[in-house]
Formats: C-alpha cells, sequence, structure tokens
C-alpha cells in the first residue's frame, strides 16, 4: 500500500509478498540489501524479542520456541523458526536481521539496518496492549522517534535520513484486538457489533499511519 505524505514523499508501508517482488528480479548474494533498513511495528506476527523485557505473560523466550532458528535457541519470537519479516530480509539481501528495540543489540551500527518495535500482544487499539502488558501501537510510535535520534548519533544526519526515507516499513498487527480483547472483554463485546468495532480499527490504524507519514516527514 502506498501512502502519499506531507513533504512531497511517499513512504512505502509493505505487505511482505513486496520482497518476492523485488528479489524476483535477481541479485548478486554478495551485494548490498535492495533497501538500507526495515523497520516494523506490530503484535506477535512480527515480535522478534521486545517481550522478552516486559512483565508479561505474552512471551516466547522458552522452548520449544527457535528450536530451528539460528543456534536452535529461543530469541522472543513467537515461531519454532524464522518469522515471515526474517525470510523478507534475506530475501533484500540483509545477512542480519534489525533488532528487537528493547534489547541491548539495538544499538550503534546495529541501528543502521533498523528496529523492530512489535510486540506480542499489542494491537492497533491500544486498550489491547494494556490488558496484555505490551508496547501499545502509541508506545511503538514514540520508540520509533527515539530510535530516529539514535540513528542520527551513529550515521549523522544526512545518512541516517537517507535510511529512514528508504526503509521498508511493516506493519503487522491487528488479530489481537479481537482474539484477546473484543471477543472476551464485555465492555467492549456489550457496546459495539464486531463491524462497528472493524470500523474502529480501520479508523485507528489510520491515524497511526498518518502519525507515521509526519514523524518520517519531520525527520527527513
Amino acid at each position: 500500500m502506498k501512502v502519499d505524505m506531507c513533504c512531497g514523499k511517499t513512504v512505502l508501508f509493505v505487505v511482505l509478498a513486496f520482497a518476492l517482488a523485488l528479489a524476483s528480479k535477481g541479485y548478486a548474494q554478495d551485494a548490498a540489501p535492495l533497501v538500507p533498513a526495515i523497520i516494523t511495528f506490530g503484535d506477535s506476527a512480527v515480535d522478534v524479542g521486545n517481550n522478552n523485557y516486559l512483565a508479561t505473560l505474552f512471551k516466547a523466550n522458552y522452548p520449544p520456541y527457535g528450536r530451528d532458528f539460528i543456534n536452535h535457541q529461543p530469541t522472543g519470537r513467537f515461531c519454532n523458526g524464522k518469522l515471515a519479516t526474517d525470510f523478507t530480509a534475506d530475501t533484500l539481501g540483509f545477512k542480519t536481521y534489525a533488532p528487537a528495540y528493547l534489547s541491548p543489540q539495538a544499538t550503534g551500527k546495529n541501528l543502521l539496518i533498523g528496529a523492530n518495535f512489535a510486540s506480542a500482544g499489542s494491537g492497533y487499539d491500544d486498550r489491547t496492549s494494556y490488558l496484555n502488558h505490551a508496547i501499545s501501537l502509541t508506545q511503538q510510535l514514540q520508540y520509533y522517534r527515539e530510535y530516529q535520534s539514535k540513528l542520527a548519533k551513529v550515521a549523522g544526519s544526512k545518512q541516517s535520513a537517507s535510511i529512514i526515507k528508504d526503509a521498508i516499513y511493516i506493519v503487522g498487527s491487528g488479530s489481537g484486538d479481537f482474539l484477546q480483547n473484543y471477543y472476551v472483554n464485555p465492555l467492549l463485546n456489550k457496546v459495539y457489533t464486531p463491524e462497528q468495532y472493524s470500523s474502529m480499527l480501520v479508523n485507528i490504524f489510520s491515524s497511526f499511519i498518518k502519525v507515521s507519514c509526519h514523524l518520517y516527514c519531520c525527520f527527513c
């Protein structure tokens, strides 16, 4: 999906198939990645370990999680191996993965290839995150703003602006809003029909995109 932004720039919020389309053109194995960075927001579908550093029940830092991943160790990914975003990074030519923002690895030059702000148990609706003690999308955007400042200190203003401008942005969220909030929360399902709640989530997502674009424009 393409979103036209202020400043006359454009940012791509991509579906993962976009990476496969790029890869179909082919590139050398030792070539530089097709994009400078991957920046990810969302829930357990794309969380690479942020919840390891939260007081939440939603954790994936124990076996059998990670048994088919690098070194066969759990990383905080809610998967036995790689997530779709990991395959995307592989396809785009990255040799390593953007770190979970709350992890000790999210520092220095590691930030040059992006950051992952996703948190299992979160959703478009911040109330979903509050129920599950996860990082809300609102907070993820605050971390993204913080990341921009850290990136500028590492790469300098010109290079960091180029990284932010040309990065791929992935948002993987939404299922938890129904499964872990609406269906179990009478304060919601007694007030809103599923259709009404769905419309609310669409509006929240729209606002999220607008705020993201504003932060992007202000930085670039």
